[in-house]
């Protein structure tokens, strides 16, 4: 029992050795522990990362987004200035129809030509010529309005009464272009044959004042009716509507004049490829990118209801740019600090776990080393590492105490062994002796009865032998009271022997409670395996609460999540080496269930022994009484010596009653004889019984040796 206990700590501890051992010689299992903070980094970079293509897409979308409703915006803002132009426009192509209609007007130009002026002529003419002005004063949009006829003076507001005019505009190509046309008015944008003759004094009337004229036909295709738009109201109006910085807005008429705001070129938009095909359209509106000085531009236009006329623009991209830039530099700043935020967090998170790993890596070296007195001290006490250093180090503890136990069972298992083995090398010399003794008695137990055989075949020469007889019967007499004393000897030893034997089995008994102990304790490292696998399932499912609500807040929980991932990893982690822990602690309890048997069947065999010895006492205990009765045959010989000078035939009878109990007594001297042999044989059995249990008490000395317990 205690060879199976030693041979099983030994085996225990070389496996704890190598365990060790290989521990420390794959350190790149550990370093890679340290990876965690690359790990940590890079799982944290990660949501930063779709935060970062969240925000690239959130900034395309609302590129996209804001350059539709920018286009949309603008598009209809132009509508809204065609719309507003078409309105002011056909209030003044009514006005013309509202002059031809004027029967004023319509009596002084169909009066028969070569007639000289009448005041009835001169009245009419300033009736007109007060009806033009009022009509200028009333509409901002008229900066001139000009009556020419073939019978009458040409009327203006730009200069007096002059009757050249008629003559000057028939010979310009807008009057051609009207004439030739079946329509009743045109609009065009300029009429540069008539300007030359508007000259007051020093004052010109050019394309400057107006932006684009309106010219109808009177109805007996004898005069026309054209009004001036006034160029400050239209530039007034593109200023009003403003498109955005650097936008080009203009109008261009029928004829190719543009009207320009926002730049110092001529020609603006009838340059450009997109113009022609709004040109062509059916739409009344749309919008193009068109390349403009190299750069890119969103090109709208509208044409005006009513009239020869389309007003478009030109609005920089980069322009329509700038409403995102405030959205793309708050993405940037939010990446950025996200970065900084996810380093930072990284540093500080795997910092603590980088410590402490390292921590718990120096106590399990120190372990590995035999020192069981390791405290596995996390700083951090409130986490999971804290949590898991407390819980090695109550391992560690109960550990210690179970092999501190051991330990001490050990060094009583070595004492009692060696005082075993001490007093069974005593048994053994002293069962040699007896043996030698019995063996000395059976011979001379021999040579008396041949002795008293010779005495009856010479009892002629009795007489002269008495004497040396007599003195032979002292000896025997001697020898047999010290046979009595070697066999009470032999008893006490055997009494003895049985004491030991009783106290050998109270140690087996002894150490069969201490591997029970040991049982219980392996139990109690169950016990302690089963709190660390609690522990790890409840890191877990805190791991799992933490996902979830990770899971609820969305993209800013998705950093916790990772974090929440790699705790649970730790726990399942936690959980394999646990399982493991688990597997060894029962295959203990195997070995320990094996150690009790085995130590219940020395057990048996000492109480075995037991009964052997007190069959030897027993036998003992018969050599005494034979002994004795020897010793009192001894006493009647020497007193049948006395006599047999009266009564040789009571020495015969004597002699004859020598013999029978000799022979007796050499029968029992031959089975005390044997008895001794195999007494012998078992206490040589029991002497290297208790050499083998010295040795193996001081292999389990040596093994547990290997731990520091204090």
């Amino acid at each position: 029992m205690i060879n199976c206990l030693g041979i099983l700590f030994l085996e225990r501890g070389r496996s704890m050795k190598k365990r060790f051992q290989l521990l420390k010689k794959t350190p790149h299992v550990f370093s890679k522990l340290f990876n965690i903070r690359v790990k940590l980094f890079i799982g944290l970079l990660v949501p930063v990362i779709l935060l970062g293509i969240y925000g690239l897409k959130s900034y395309q979308m609302s590129e996209k987004s804001i350059i539709q409703n920018y286009e949309n915006s603008s598009a209809g803002t132009l509508n809204a200035v065609s719309d507003y132009l078409g309105f002011g426009l056909n209030i003044i192509e009514e006005k013309t129809q509202e002059f031809i209609s004027n029967p004023d007007i319509r009596v002084y130009y169909n009066k028969k030509g070569g007639e000289e002026d009448t005041l009835a002529t001169i009245n009419q003419q300033c009736t007109i010529q007060s009806a033009i002005e009022l009509a200028m004063e009333t509409n901002p949009f008229i900066s001139g309005i000009h009556l020419l006829g073939k019978y009458g003076k040409g009327i203006t507001t730009s200069i007096p009464v002059n009757d050249s005019l008629y003559d000057a505009f028939t010979g310009s190509p807008e009057a051609k272009y009207i004439t030739d046309t079946s329509k009743n008015y045109v609009w065009v944008g300029s009429h540069p044959g008539l300007d030359g003759k508007l000259v007051d004094g020093d004052k010109k009337y050019t394309t400057e004042d107006y932006a684009l004229s309106i010219i109808r036909k009177m109805n007996s295709n004898n005069g026309y009716v054209i009004i001036d738009i006034s160029m400050q109201q239209i530039m007034d109006m593109f200023a009003k509507y403003d498109l955005g910085e650097g936008s080009i807005t203009g109008l261009v008429t029928g004829d190719g004049r543009e009207i320009i705001a926002g730049s110092d070129e001529e020609k603006v938009f009838s340059n450009l490829a997109y113009y022609q095909d709004a040109m062509d359209s059916a739409e009344t509106n749309g919008l193009y990118y068109e390349i403009y000085n190299k750069e890119d531009y969103l090109f709208l236009y509208s044409k005006v209801s009513g009239a020869d006329v389309i007003v478009c623009s030109l609005i920089p991209k980069t322009t329509i740019l700038n409403q995102v830039d405030d959205i793309k530099k708050m993405n940037v700043g939010f990446v950025t600090g996200a970065c900084i935020f996810a380093v930072i967090t990284a540093v500080f998170i795997a910092g603590g776990i980088s410590k402490a790993i390292s921590s718990l890596m120096c106590s399990i070296t120190q372990v590995s080393k035999g020192d069981l007195t390791t405290i596995f001290g996390i700083s951090e006490k409130s986490n999971e590492f804290g949590v898991l250093g407390k819980s090695m180090t109550n391992m560690m503890n109960s550990i210690r105490k179970l092999v501190g136990e051991v330990q001490e069972v050990g060094t009583k298992v070595n004492s009692s062994a060696g005082a075993m083995s001490a007093t069974s090398e005593e048994l053994l010399t002293a069962t040699k002796g007896i043996s030698k003794t019995i063996d000395d008695i059976e011979k001379g137990i021999v040579q008396q009865a041949n002795d008293t055989e010779k005495c009856l075949l010479q009892m002629t020469g009795l007489s002269e032998q008495i004497d040396q007889v007599y003195t032979n019967t002292n000896e025997i007499e001697k020898i047999a009271d010290n046979t009595k004393s070697i066999a009470g000897e032999g008893i006490l030893i055997v009494d003895e022997l049985n004491i030991k034997s009783k106290a050998t089995a109270d140690i087996t008994q002894n150490v069969i409670y201490k591997i029970q102990d040991f049982e219980n304790q392996s139990k109690n490292i169950a016990s302690f395996v089963s709190i660390i696998n609690e522990i790890a399932s409840q890191t877990n499912l805190l791991s799992l609460n933490a996902s979830i609500e990770a899971a609820r807040a969305g993209e800013a929980g998705r950093g916790f999540a990772v974090v929440a991932d790699e705790i649970r990893k730790l726990a399942d982690q936690s959980v394999d080496a646990v399982n493991q822990i688990q597997k060894i602690v029962k295959e203990i309890a195997t070995k320990t269930t094996d150690t009790i048997d085995t130590a219940k069947e020395a057990e048996n065999i000492v109480e075995t022994q037991t009964l052997a010895l007190n069959k030897t006492v027993q036998v003992f205990d018969s050599i005494n009484g034979h002994v004795n009765e020897l010793a009192n045959n001894l006493n009647n010989i020497s007193i049948g010596i006395k006599r047999i000078e009266t009564a040789k035939e009571d020495t015969i009878d004597a002699i004859q009653d020598i013999s029978a109990v000799s022979e007796e007594t050499a029968a029992s001297s031959e089975e005390v004889s044997a008895t001794a042999l195999s007494q012998i044989d078992s206490v040589e059995s029991m002497r290297n019984a208790a050499i083998e249990l010295a040795n193996n008490a001081n292999i389990l000395a040596e093994a547990i040796k290997a731990f520091k317990v204090e």
